[in-house]
């Protein structure tokens, strides 16, 4: 083997031997999970952060906050359901079993559920005493709710048509009929164990109608009229807020 010539301007180098330097191992290749991993890594961080901004507030508005969880919930593809679903469901079989469904409708919203009960179901034309088929369906109706939905509120309405009331006695206008007819409903649901601090009744009179009482010829519309006396029991999760 000959010497190592090494020029004096020259620091001594171990390869001027002819030996050949080890090659370097492979770099690790990416497999373009970097950028897919930081745009998940932000979205999660961005709803950490929506969530613990709702969070803070100190009363949250459950409608608002329905919707803001069905639009997220479509957005990622999700399939969104309606809250308040099986208490909505055991409440239609009560009233299936009490053969009173085409009198009986079931509106879910994102603050709960309301129940129209239509026509004469409740009371009998100008009078405020619940009927006897009345009384058996809220008793077989109550306890559902107060299993299901004990913590939630109850807000009585009542409503007439605009038939003017023809006596002199203690009820003399529709205001009076509405706001006596949501007390008598609200007195059962007080029986059956429910606290006054979470139930209110309210009269309308025939100031919300849903259908025109009278044709167009101005004769009564009977059926219109049955639709508007009616009695509406809300069942809502944000309460106060009512």
């Amino acid at each position: 083997m000959g010497a190592l010539k090494i020029r004096p301007d020259e620091e001594p180098s171990i390869w001027d031997s002819g030996n050949e330097p080890p090659r370097r191992p492979p770099e690790h290749e990416e497999e373009g999970e970097g950028s897919w991993l930081v745009s998940y890594a932000d979205m999660m961080t961005l709803l950490v952060g929506f969530f613990v901004v709702l969070q803070s507030f100190s009363k949250i508005d459950s409608s608002s906050f329905e919707k803001v969880k069905k639009e997220t919930t479509q957005l990622f593809g999700g399939e969104y359901q309606m809250p308040f679903e099986d208490l909505k469901k055991q409440l239609e079989e009560v009233v299936k079993k009490m053969n009173a469904g085409d009198q009986v409708v079931f509106t879910q919203t994102e603050e709960g559920i309301e129940i129209t009960f239509r026509g004469a179901l409740f009371f009998e034309t100008g009078s405020y005493e619940l009927r006897s088929e009345a009384i058996r369906l809220l008793t077989d109706l109550i306890p559902v709710i107060s299993e299901k939905a004990k913590d939630f509120g109850i807000v009585v309405e009542g409503h007439t048509d605009s038939r003017p009331l023809l006596t002199d006695g203690p009820v003399a206008t529709n205001w009076e009929l509405s706001s006596i007819r949501a007390c008598r409903v609200l007195r059962l649901f007080l029986e059956k164990g429910f606290a006054a601090s979470k139930i209110k009744a309210l009269g309308w009179g025939d100031t919300r109608s849903i259908a025109s009482d009278k044709n167009p010829d101005g004769s009564w519309n009977e059926f219109n009229q049955a639709q508007n006396r009616r009695v509406v029991v809300k069942i809502l999760k944000n309460f106060e807020a009512k």
